[in-house]
């Protein structure tokens, strides 16, 4: 998870969190479609297609975890699943834990829970869902923080 983290981390400070000034860096394009189904998104080539009925919370969410899979993952990407935070699939994971870190990078995440705000705070000021912020914490405590709570030596 450390290259994930990592990178994530990278990009933002490059990019920050404009997801249109990233997928163009890296030769991607968005496009927004009615799709069938459980279908949310899907990577294919150089294109990243989002459902046109998606919240703008979600669509952001879908298109850094596009970019995750064309990042990491060789091949084409569907996301079909009702929930698509779900630890089931490696893939998934390390796709959803580079969104959450993207979306929500360590130094600014850091700064805002030191004020212990409520999750759906957090989800407004990072313009993401209550459930990302929960993989967010999750990242935090599992490969961030070390028992202390300082950084863990594990990223960065």
């Amino acid at each position: 998870m450390k290259r994930i983290i990592d990178k994530a981390n990278r990009i933002y400070a490059e990019h920050g969190d404009d997801l249109d000034q990233i997928v163009e860096s890296l030769g991607l394009n968005v496009v927004t479609d009615r799709l069938a189904g459980r279908l949310k998104e899907y990577h294919v080539g150089d294109s990243i297609v989002v459902n046109e009925s998606v919240s703008e919370k979600e669509r952001r969410e879908l298109i850094a975890h596009a970019i995750g899979h064309h990042l990491f993952h060789a091949g084409n990407h569907l996301a079909m699943q009702k929930r698509i935070y779900s630890f089931g699939n490696y893939h998934e994971k390390q796709a959803n834990v580079f969104a959450a870190c993207l979306l929500m990078p360590s130094e600014r995440f850091l700064k805002i829970i030191k004020g212990r705000p409520r999750l759906d705070e957090i989800a407004g000021h990072f313009g993401v869902r209550e459930e990302l912020v929960r993989m967010r914490f999750m990242v935090w405590v599992n490969y961030e923080r070390d028992l202390t709570g300082r950084q863990s030596a594990r990223v960065g």
